[in-house]
């Protein structure tokens, strides 16, 4: 079975809403009806009884033998039953027109009293007046069928079962056209949603529209193009990736193919093609290591294990990490520590961090000059500045240095992967600091981390 639309559910929706709010309307106003209606024969029962009592007051002055009876003649009330009783409830005088009441009459305390009572011949409404008379009493009673006001009742019943079904179907009429009118925007955009390509530059276009479509235009917009910029940045990832495994992958495979094209060659032969796939083969085993790491930080499943460190071992691990190539370039690492900086902080990532802004700095520096590693406490922040001397960063590649398999350089590339910033700067940021370039000039190329001392609650990695 075929769901219904959107439309055709908010219609039919709207439609049983509607029917429940008039039906709830039209039975209060029957029931207002109803009681309107008994207020209104109550007043008219209260006026007769008060024509009858006055009437009865006029022939009790004139001495009739029968006032009681002489006022019910005068009165003649018709479609009324009318009646005069003594103060026992005993009737005196009567034109019951049809209703008969108990006898005597149930005292309900009170002067004026009404009633419902329920005969053979329907139910009435009875209206009971005690009017006093010197030392006495008369209980004067009026009633009259309910047919009035039940033929009132009625009308209105028949009068509501065709105008709330009339009522409803107009109005979920104009419903499902409303509904039609309302969601055509959102059927445009989700025709051309259905046409967006994952390669192109299309979206649902820009909108002015300040209400929910509006809303969901833009923001759908938005999603498409984060969409589309990370599986760019993907393919480029892939691209690179596959360019940088490439070439020690064909070198290792023409150390070896070389080595076996003859049957027999020496041990310095053998020494120094295994000396090329080893070399080699540590390269792709750091770059895929990196690229693991930042795979894993791009899915969020690369969690900081924070815990209390001192940041000056930290540099002073590094600087001898990196002594061996340091001293392979002529580069010396000078490392002015201060005497003790705690941090908390992931010590592991922090060292991968420091180290790969050292190495990079130690690479791009010529030989006979420096690397200085400063580390500061500013009030609530740390800062680790790497100073290289000899090397000039162009100001249009500030930022570009920072993306991923990036190297200036092309004469150093087999000295890296172009990764090493990358990673410190998500390990940065990670910590709740950041890693920027703060100066490069001819006196040199300064790399700044800074890292709150306070870890911020939210961080998770």
């Amino acid at each position: 079975m075929k769901a219904l639309s959107l439309r055709a559910r908010l219609t039919v929706w709207y439609a049983l809403t509607l029917l429940a709010v008039l039906a709830l309307f039209g039975v209060q106003v029957l029931w207002q009806q109803e009681r309107i209606g008994l207020r209104r024969v109550d007043r008219e029962l209260a006026d007769l009884c008060a024509t009858l009592s006055s009437v009865l007051h006029e022939e009790i002055g004139e001495k009739e033998p029968t006032p009681a009876q002489q006022a019910i003649n005068m009165i003649g009330a018709h479609a009324h039953a009318i009646a005069i009783l003594d103060g026992t409830g005993r009737t005196l005088a009567a034109s019951w027109d049809g209703l008969s009441l108990p006898s005597p009459l149930p005292d309900g305390g009170a002067n004026d009293r009404a009633w419902n009572a329920t005969t053979p011949e329907g139910a009435w409404r009875v209206y009971a007046h005690r009017e006093p008379v010197g030392d006495s009493s008369f209980i004067v009673v009026a009633g009259t069928p309910f047919t009035n006001v039940r033929r009132e009742r009625h009308e209105s019943q028949e009068a509501m079962a065709v105008a709330i079904p009339v009522a409803v179907l107009l109005a979920a009429i104009g419903g499902f056209w409303l509904a039609a009118v309302g969601l055509r925007p959102m059927t445009a955009m989700a025709d051309r949603a259905a046409h967006i390509s994952p390669d192109g530059a299309e979206d649902l276009g820009q909108s002015d529209r300040d209400d929910e479509l509006g809303q969901f235009a833009r923001a759908f917009n938005g999603l498409v193009a984060r969409l589309r910029a990370t599986l760019q940045s993907q393919r480029q990832f892939m691209t690179d990736a596959s360019h940088e495994l490439r070439t020690p992958v064909l070198v290792i495979r023409s150390a070896a193919d070389v080595t076996l094209q003859r049957e027999h060659r020496n041990e310095q032969e053998y020494r120094e093609a295994l000396s090329i796939v080893g070399d080699q083969g540590r390269r792709v085993t750091r770059l895929v290591d990196d690229m693991l790491v930042l795979a894993r930080a791009d899915a969020g499943g690369y969690p900081i294990q924070r815990g209390p460190l001192y940041v000056d071992e930290i540099v002073a691990d590094c600087a001898r990490t990196v002594a061996l190539l340091a001293n392979e370039r002529g580069v010396v690492v000078n490392t002015p520590l201060p005497a003790e900086v705690s941090f908390d902080g992931d010590e592991e990532m922090l060292q991968r961090m420091l180290l790969n802004v050292v190495r990079n700095a130690v690479q791009h520096t010529p030989a006979g000059q420096g690397v200085t590693i400063d580390v500061a406490v500013n009030g609530s922040s740390l800062t680790v500045d790497v100073t290289n001397e000899g090397s000039v960063i162009p100001d249009s590649d500030r930022d570009r240095i920072f993306d991923r398999f990036v190297q200036l350089d092309p004469a150093r590339r087999a000295g890296g992967s172009g990764l090493g910033l990358p990673i410190a700067r998500w390990i940065a940021e990670a910590h709740g600091g950041s890693l920027t370039l703060k100066a490069s000039d001819p006196r040199g190329t300064t790399f700044s981390i800074v890292l709150p001392l306070s870890a911020p609650s939210d961080l998770s990695g």
